[in-house]
């Protein structure tokens, strides 16, 4: 699988490595889904990232809007153009215009 979900210091980590696309996003959910505890934050990890699709960069928004903070420490090159190729820089990031 291209990620991980494990819990480090009270904050859930999510990482994404290789290429992660559609195709992984129902399982992801699910993942997320049964792992996510109330009041924890979520950071993602996409150092190793080397692909993103629409898809999961919106499964990732939805994300935002669902734990009580979700950041991105030091986003990998390939992530931050595809948020930005579909213009999601300001929704994943909010205030973090420049990295």
């Amino acid at each position: 699988m291209p990620y991980t979900i494990a819990t480090s210091h009270g904050i859930q980590i999510l990482k994404l490595e290789g290429v992660v696309t559609m195709r992984h996003a129902r399982d992801l959910a699910a993942q997320l889904a049964e792992v996510l505890e109330d009041g924890t934050a979520l950071g993602v990890d996409t150092a190793s990232l080397e692909d993103i699709d629409t898809g999961i960069l919106q499964l990732l928004c939805s994300l935002g809007k669902t734990v009580p903070a979700l950041f991105f420490d030091k986003p990998s090159n390939a992530f931050l153009g595809a948020m930005d190729r579909c213009g999601l820089r300001r929704e994943l990031l909010g205030w973090k215009e420049s990295l």
